[in-house]
């Protein structure tokens, strides 16, 4: 899903080409303004999405890639985050986490580590901030990677994700018809 958002001056909210000629300052909180706006209104098509399916944040999913996992990320930093598993490939915070600041549900965020459009340091101290918040987040890097998803990223993401969904689970014995109240589990939130 893709902010469809486009600005005045044609570009879209990533576009860092609006803040040529600026002062340091007002560039960045023109690009946090676009970013915020992008945000919002993927959150709003987000909980059109989840009305229409009759589906809550703790069966929501948000993946993102590069810009979109920034998205992604900001998305996890709102009081109300859409999703309860959001998993960032090639991506990096908006701003620095501080204390006070939190993200909702859980986080994966993941790697290449020759990725030269987004530096793997971006993912490293994402990582240390959210856990220092006490997020449940985990980070991996893969060596043969770089900023495309590549089935090995994928690969991780998916593990990722499925660990997230059954974790607390108990395995089923054969003649067991579902799960009972002592292995049922949902999202966290």
């Amino acid at each position: 899903m893709q902010a469809a958002h486009r600005f005045v001056e044609g570009g879209a909210w990533f576009d860092d080409r609006l803040d040529r000629g600026l002062p340091q300052v007002r560039a960045s909180e023109m690009r946090a303004e676009r970013i915020r706006i992008a945000r919002d209104e993927v959150a709003g098509r987000i909980e059109q999405l989840q009305q229409t399916t009759g589906l809550g944040k703790a069966q929501t999913l948000v993946i993102g890639q590069g810009q979109g996992g920034l998205l992604a990320l900001e998305l996890a930093r709102t009081p109300l985050a859409p999703a309860g598993v959001t998993v960032a490939y090639g991506s990096r915070l908006a701003s620095v986490l501080q204390d006070g600041d939190w993200l909702s549900g859980t986080i994966h965020l993941i790697h290449g580590a020759y990725d030269s459009v987004v530096p793997v340091v971006h993912a490293q101290q994402a990582f240390r901030g959210m856990q220092a918040l006490g997020v449940d987040v985990s980070l991996d890097i893969l060596d043969d990677e770089a900023h495309a998803i590549g089935q090995g990223l994928v690969n991780i993401g998916t593990l990722r994700v499925m660990q997230t969904l059954f974790r607390g689970r108990s395995p089923r014995r054969l003649n067991d018809s579902g799960p009972g109240p002592s292995n049922a589990r949902s999202l966290p939130s």
